[in-house]
């Protein structure tokens, strides 16, 4: 396939490319409609699980949301690696041992996270 592509026009490959996309989307999205459940408002269940209908009040731990927050951070993070990944070979020596001073500084700080208990959902036994 990979010979194919690199034969074609790139207007060819490009509409190749598009049109398998494009049956890739239709193909999700009938399987999606076809295990909707269906309720009584017409919508089936949210994404989450969650049955639509009224919505739920109530507190919600803070936690979930410190969650997110360090998911998105390192998150970020991982997107600087990526980069540099793609230029290593370039930045040498140097460039290793500051992506390794960088990791060093990341593990360094989700273990810190850990230990203070920042991952985790359950209430506090100390707080109680």
């Amino acid at each position: 396939m990979l010979e194919l592509m690199n034969s074609l026009d790139p207007r060819a490959a490009l509409a190749l490319h598009l049109a398998v996309v494009a049956v890739t989307v239709a193909a999700i999205l009938l399987v999606a409609g076809a295990l909707r459940e269906p309720s009584r408002d017409g919508f089936g269940t949210y994404e989450s699980g969650a049955p639509s209908g009224r919505p739920l009040r109530g507190r919600v731990a803070t936690q979930y949301f410190l969650i997110a927050v360090f998911f998105m951070i390192f998150d970020v993070e991982v997107a600087v690696l990526f980069a540099w990944a793609v230029s290593a070979l370039e930045l040498g020596t140097s460039g290793l041992i500051a992506a390794t001073i960088f990791i060093l500084v990341l593990l360094a700080a989700l273990a810190w996270l850990w230990m203070e208990g920042a991952l985790e959902t359950a209430p506090r036994k100390d707080r109680a």
